[in-house]
């Protein structure tokens, strides 16, 4: 699950999240001056053991929401997380999802680079309204799927175009 956005079935998760968010960039101004980075990682899931016993038990509409960004090889994590943490990112997004996510929840976060720091400008209204196509996407699944309702639902244009731009871009530094 990725690091910053509350996920229906992850109500427990988000909050050590989001707590651990404001933690770094709390502890990343205390400790700059010592020339000391901290980085955030924004993996997908991971294919973990505890993933797999996850999967055994979380809600249904939890499984639809993650089925549409897929789940990470741990070595692959592992590797973009040390190449982050070695460049001194204060995000690192472990993939393309991850990558908006970073831009869309960047807030008052640091950020060292200024082509970074104007993308989330620039970006960060796009990203909004992104958002809030999948709030109302999944607010569907809150109402029907629950219900026992039916999951042959039609994403629309919006999602097709997503998915079709998440398998086929690359953000730089992420190819593996």
């Amino acid at each position: 699950m990725h690091f910053g956005v509350g996920i229906y079935g992850y109500t427990a998760y988000s909050t050590s999240k989001f707590g651990l968010k404001g933690l770094a960039e709390a502890l990343q101004q205390e400790v700059i001056g010592e020339n000391i980075h901290v980085s955030l990682i924004f993996p997908s899931d991971t294919e973990t053991p505890g993933f797999a016993e996850e999967n055994k038990r979380r809600p249904r509409v939890t499984s639809i929401i993650a089925s549409s960004s897929g789940a990470m090889k741990a070595d692959e994590v592992a590797k973009i997380a040390l190449n982050g943490i070695k460049s001194g990112n204060f995000t690192v997004p472990c993939n393309f999802e991850g990558f908006l996510l970073s831009i869309a929840t960047a807030g008052l976060s640091p950020q060292r680079s200024f082509l970074m720091a104007f993308v989330e400008v620039i970006a960060a209204g796009i990203l909004r309204v992104a958002g809030l196509c999948f709030q109302w996407n999944w607010g569907r699944l809150f109402v029907w799927v629950p219900k026992g309702g039916s999951l042959n639902f039609s994403v629309g244009p919006f999602f097709s175009t997503f998915n079709f731009l998440r398998k086929n871009w690359r953000v730089q530094g992420l190819d593996h």
